[in-house]
């Protein structure tokens, strides 16, 4: 296994925890951090640059990989990159060298080569994949990935992939921790998946629901001026409404308004 480290590009307070990020069209790019708080660093981001894009980490020009830290800064190395990306998800990607990248909190990267499983992956989630043989596998917050048994369940047995969490076509929900587990919630009924985010998603019934780092679920107080049927960007641990309104989504599954001075509506890159 080897240990990646980015350069950093700024010097910024050590006082918050960035967990995504999103870019406005003229590149400004604001970090969100684990308890739902939202900075500007003044970070930026060509947009038409970015080739790949995950939670953690975005890619510019296929050659320089982008990742953020708890801390919100922002770390760029100019790496051999696989040509193609055959899968990814909120704290990883796979090459089409079978090649794992793992991006932990610290911004670090573990590169994983040669396991015959990654290469044969063909499912994936936001920080979780299963390959053809239906082993499945947790991408953990320390940029590693360890497989998880689950018992009984196959591939073609899941409707949706969603972030931290996904659904099966009898609708079981089944969440994954940031340690790597998997937890079955059968006695959890919730509606089919409509809209998904990373750690939270909305039912046919109209509700909202989050998943908290431990894997549990929750259905939050929410702020009185959201109104579910008018999400629209939905990223990491965040999403806006047409109107340009920002909720964030701590890690416990908390929801929260946050302002910001910049109009929203101008938003390209989401992380997911």
């Amino acid at each position: 296994m080897k240990k990646i480290l980015f350069a950093v590009i700024a010097s910024l307070s050590f006082s918050a925890f960035s967990q995504s990020y999103f870019v406005l069209e003229n590149g400004i790019t604001l970090s969100v951090d684990a308890s739902g708080y939202v900075y500007d660093f003044g970070h930026y981001t060509p947009v038409g640059r970015v080739t790949v894009k995950g939670g953690q980490y975005l890619v510019e020009d296929t050659n320089v990989l982008v990742t953020v830290d708890e801390r919100g800064m922002l770390f760029r190395k100019y790496e051999m990159l696989p040509k193609q990306v055959i899968g990814k998800g909120t704290n990883y990607f796979i090459g089409d060298n079978g090649s794992f990248y793992g991006i932990d909190n610290l911004g670090y990267v573990n590169l994983i080569e040669n396991d015959e499983r990654i290469k044969s992956a063909t499912k994936f989630g936001g920080n979780y994949f299963a390959n053809d043989a239906d082993e499945f596998f947790v991408a953990t917050s320390e940029g590693k990935y360890v497989q998880a048994i689950v018992e009984g369940l196959k591939t073609a047995d899941i409707l949706t992939y969603g972030g931290n969490y996904f659904m099966t076509n009898r609708g079981v929900l089944y969440t994954v921790t940031a340690d790597g587990k998997i937890l079955n919630k059968k006695q959890d009924r919730v509606g089919i998946i409509v809209k998904k985010g990373g750690n939270y998603f909305v039912d046919t019934t109209g509700m909202i629901y989050t998943v908290g780092i431990d894997g549990s679920l929750k259905m939050p107080a929410l702020p009185v001026s959201l109104r579910i049927q008018a999400m629209s960007k939905l990223g990491s641990n965040y999403f806006m409404d047409g109107s340009g309104k920002l909720y964030t989504v701590d890690r416990e599954g908390n929801i929260f308004e946050r302002w910001v001075t910049y109009d929203l509506k101008t938003t390209k890159i989401i992380s997911l």
